[in-house]
């Protein structure tokens, strides 16, 4: 018995394969040409496999919204991952701290609360991670201020146990 399309429960995801495979080589082609770093986040499809064809595709990384799903890439084999959301409160930092002692971890942050929550759990662990300071695009959603704000939160980052400062979002 076949499965005909109007045979699926709605809502369902279809994929067509050629197109994805297609778009992840045009998009990998013009990063290359233009010698930019690809690091696709993965809120539009939550899949692990997808997250390593884009890897493979010539992606550097990967980015996640929060600490969950950087669990969930990393458990898949990923090993390069930003989180693109603040990390605040002791539980989520120990769970980061876990990850970085395994894989190369990323995060982004706009506040000194959220460096300091993430320096407090990597410094128990003896772990690492790149930070990079948020940078307000003008939406007023999130991230500092660029000029002194944004200097004085990436000098404060620089100065925490556990963090590196590396750039700006």
């Amino acid at each position: 018995m076949s499965l005909r399309i109007g045979d699926l429960d709605t809502p369902a995801v279809l994929i067509d394969l050629d197109i994805m495979e297609a778009n992840l080589a045009r998009m990998a082609a013009f990063c290359r040409e233009h010698r930019l770093a690809l690091r696709p986040h993965t809120k539009t499809h939550k899949v692990p496999e997808l997250a390593h064809r884009q890897i493979r595709s010539g992606a550097c990384g990967i980015t996640v919204a929060k600490v969950g799903e950087a669990e969930v890439m990393a458990a898949a084999g990923l090993d390069n991952i930003l989180i693109a959301y603040p990390v605040i409160g002791a539980q989520k930092a120990e769970r980061l701290a876990r990850l970085a002692r395994r894989v190369s971890m990323t995060v982004a942050l706009d506040s000194r609360e959220a460096a300091e929550w993430i320096s407090l759990g990597l410094t128990v662990s003896g772990a690492s991670v790149g930070v990079l300071v948020e940078i307000n695009t003008g939406f007023g959603r999130c991230g500092v201020t660029i000029g002194p704000d944004a200097v004085d939160l990436a000098r404060y980052v620089q100065s925490l146990p556990g963090l590196s400062f590396r750039g700006v979002m």
